[in-house]
């Protein structure tokens, strides 16, 4: 970043943060959903709006992994158009 554009943001966090998402745009790459448990580990299988992927396309955190996770469960997933990862953060509460 050039000190040019550093000079330009100004104001409270808030308004510097508005700011810099104006500037850079937003990850049109990356998504948060929601997904339900079709089948719990060792071999773990998630819906994603409609769509079940299996253990091979899936990278669970270390607390979703030490936790597990039943049939039914439903899920927070953040999918990476770049690498198709899905990465299971945690369990969601609703």
């Amino acid at each position: 970043m050039t000190m040019e554009k550093r000079i330009k943001i100004e104001g409270s966090g808030a308004s510097r943060l508005v700011q810099l998402m104006q500037q850079h745009g937003r990850n049109k790459d990356i998504t948060i959903e929601v997904g339900t448990v079709v089948s719990p580990s060792p071999n773990l299988s998630v819906n994603v709006d409609g769509i079940v992927l299996d253990s091979d396309d899936l990278v669970l955190t270390q607390t979703v992994a030490d936790r597990g996770l039943a049939m039914g469960d439903m899920v927070i997933v953040i999918s990476d158009d770049d690498t198709q990862f899905y990465f299971v953060i945690d369990k969601a509460v609703i």
